[in-house]
C-alpha cells in the first residue's frame, strides 16, 4: 500500500491560523497607532510662534513615547526606531543618538543596577529583611514596618523596582504569609495577613522609588529635565528634598494599611520564628555579604558627601562596582547578564536625549508661555496643587512609569516654572510624584505586577487601596512638601 507523499506547510499557514492571525493583527494594531499618531501630528499645521522643527521634534517624540505605551516592542527597541526614525526625518542627528547611552545619568542608573545584582546575589539584602521580620514580626504592624525599613535600606542602591519587589521582599514576604496560614486560594485566607503584608512591600517600593535618584530608573530623567530648566540636582539635594515627605509616607504605610486592609491576624509570633529559621539556614553572615555591606554604605557616604570631596554620584557607583569585581562579588558575567541595566541604558538615553530636543528647539518653553497666562492670577500653591494633582492621577491611563515621565513632565514642568514654581521645587514634586502614582493600579510601575502576581490582593482591593493611600500621599507632599522646601530656602 503506498504511503501518503509528506505534507508541505505553507509559508503562510501561521497567517492562516485564526490564533497567529489575531496575534498578527493585534502587533500591526500596536505599531499603527503611534504611526499614525505621529503622521498626523506631523502634518498639523505648525502652532504660530513655534519653529517648525520643534513640532516635527514633538511627532517624532509623542509617536515614540504612543510606542512605548502600546509596546509592539520592549521599550528598547521602540526608543532605537524613534531615534532612528528622528534622524531620517532631519530632526536630530546620529550623533545626538550615539552620544544618548553616554550621559553621567544613564552611566549611574546602569552602575547602580549591577550593585544590586551585588546585594540580591550575596544575599545581603534577603538577610536584611529577615532581620528585621525577627526584630519586628510578633506583631502584624510590627512586619509592616520591616518591611518599609528593608525598602528604606536596600532602595538608594537598587534603580529597579521590579527586583527590589521580586528579588528581595516577594519571597520573604509570601513565606511569612504562609506560616501564618494565609494563603492566596480565598479571600478569607488571603485576609488573614498575606493582603496587608502584600501591599505594606508594595507601598514601601513606590514611597522608597520616590527618595533617591538611584532608587527608580525614571528618576534621572527628571533630574535632567530639571537641568533643561535651570536648577541643577545632585543626589544629596534629591535625598534631602524628599526625606521628610518620603519619611512620613513610610511611617504611615503600615498603621493605614491596618484599616484599609483589615488583617484578621494582629499578633504573628511564628513569624519571629520563621525569619529566624531562615537565618540559621542561611548560616552565618559571608566574606562577601560582609565585603558587600561596606562598599554599599561607603557608596552612601559618597553619594551624601562626595560633592565636596570632588567625587561625582556616577564615579562613586564606578568605584563601587570596580570594588566588587576586583574582590570578586560580581564577575563580569554578571554584569553581562544584568540584561536590565544595558536595557535601561538603551532607552533611557534616548528618552533624556528626545526630550532634550523638544527643549532645545523650544517646545517646552512654547508651552509655558502658551498655556502658562492662563494660570495667572491664580496662587502659586493652587497651580501647583492642581497641575500635581492632574499629572498623578492621569496616570491611571499609562501602564508605564517612564512613559508618563517622558511624555507629561517636561510639559507640567513648564507651566509649573511659567506659573513662578522655582525650577528644583517643580522637579523634585513631580519627579517623586511619577513613583507614588505607580499605587493605584496594578500594571501601573514595575513592581504592580510583581506584587500583585501574587494573588493575595483582588483587582477591587488594589485599587481602592491604592486611591485611598495616593490621597494620603497627596497630602503629604503637596502640603508638607513645600513647608519642608520653604524650610530649606527653596521657595
Amino acid at each position: 500500500m503506498a504511503s501518503n507523499p509528506p505534507k508541505v506547510s505553507s509559508p503562510l499557514s501561521s497567517t492562516t491560523n485564526p490564533a497567529s492571525l489575531s496575534v498578527w493583527l493585534g502587533k500591526v494594531w500596536k505599531f499603527a497607532v503611534p504611526v499614525a499618531i505621529g503622521l498626523v501630528l506631523w502634518f498639523l499645521p505648525v502652532p504660530a510662534g513655534l519653529d517648525p522643527k520643534a513640532w516635527h521634534m514633538f511627532a517624532v517624540f509623542v509617536a515614540t513615547i504612543a510606542g512605548i505605551m502600546t509596546a509592539p516592542l520592549p521599550m528598547s527597541a521602540i526608543a532605537i526606531i524613534g531615534g532612528s526614525v528622528g534622524v531620517l526625518v532631519g530632526v536630530i542627528s546620529f550623533d545626538d543618538v550615539t552620544k544618548a547611552t553616554g550621559t553621567n545619568l544613564v552611566w549611574l542608573v546602569m552602575l547602580a543596577f549591577f550593585i544590586s545584582r551585588g546585594v540580591i546575589k550575596t544575599g545581603l539584602g534577603r538577610r536584611i529583611a529577615l532581620l528585621f521580620m525577627r526584630l519586628m514580626g510578633k506583631r502584624t504592624v510590627g512586619l509592616g514596618y520591616g518591611l518599609v525599613l528593608t525598602e528604606l535600606i536596600i532602595a538608594p542602591a537598587m534603580p529597579s523596582i521590579t527586583a527590589r519587589a521580586g528579588g528581595v521582599l516577594l519571597p520573604i514576604t509570601k513565606a511569612i504569609a504562609e506560616v501564618l496560614g494565609s494563603h492566596p486560594d480565598t479571600p478569607e485566607s488571603r485576609g488573614k495577613v498575606g493582603s496587608y503584608l502584600i501591599l505594606c512591600a508594595f507601598h514601601a517600593n513606590i514611597i522608597t522609588a520616590s527618595m533617591f535618584i538611584t532608587a527608580m530608573a525614571g528618576n534621572p530623567l527628571a533630574v535632567k529635565l530639571a537641568a533643561d530648566q535651570g536648577a541643577k540636582i545632585s543626589w544629596l539635594d534629591w535625598a534631602i528634598a524628599a526625606s521628610v515627605p518620603g519619611l512620613l509616607c513610610l511611617a504611615i504605610i503600615p498603621i493605614a494599611l491596618l484599616w484599609i486592609a483589615k488583617p484578621q491576624i494582629r499578633s504573628t509570633p511564628d513569624a519571629t520564628a520563621l525569619a529566624q529559621r531562615e537565618l540559621s539556614a542561611m548560616g552565618p553572615i559571608s566574606f562577601k555579604e560582609i565585603i558587600m555591606a561596606v562598599i554599599f554604605v561607603g557608596l552612601l557616604v559618597l553619594w551624601i558627601f562626595g560633592e565636596s570631596l570632588g567625587v561625582n554620584a556616577t564615579l562613586a557607583a564606578a568605584l563601587g562596582v570596580s570594588l566588587l569585581l576586583v574582590t570578586d562579588v560580581l564577575t563580569w558575567q554578571d554584569a553581562l547578564n544584568e540584561k536590565s541595566a544595558w536595557d535601561t541604558m538603551i532607552w533611557i538615553g534616548l528618552l533624556i536625549m528626545l526630550a532634550s530636543k523638544l527643549n532645545e528647539y523650544g517646545m517646552v518653553s512654547w508651552f509655558g508661555h502658551e498655556f502658562g497666562p492662563h494660570l495667572q492670577g491664580m496662587p502659586k500653591l493652587a497651580v501647583f496643587v492642581l497641575v500635581a494633582a492632574i499629572y498623578t492621577y492621569i496616570h491611571y491611563f499609562f501602564a508605564s512609569a517612564t512613559a508618563h515621565v517622558s511624555a507629561l513632565l517636561p510639559l507640567c514642568l513648564a507651566l509649573l516654572v511659567a506659573a513662578g514654581i522655582p525650577p528644583f521645587v517643580a522637579a523634585i514634586a513631580l519627579g517623586s510624584l511619577s513613583s507614588v502614582n505607580g499605587a493605584m493600579t496594578q500594571y501601573g510601575i514595575g513592581s504592580a505586577p510583581v506584587m500583585y502576581g501574587s494573588g493575595y490582593v483582588s483587582q477591587g482591593q488594589w485599587w481602592k487601596s491604592g486611591f485611598l493611600m495616593s490621597l494620603i500621599y497627596m497630602a503629604i507632599w503637596l502640603v508638607v512638601g513645600p513647608l519642608w522646601w520653604k524650610l530649606l530656602g527653596y521657595l
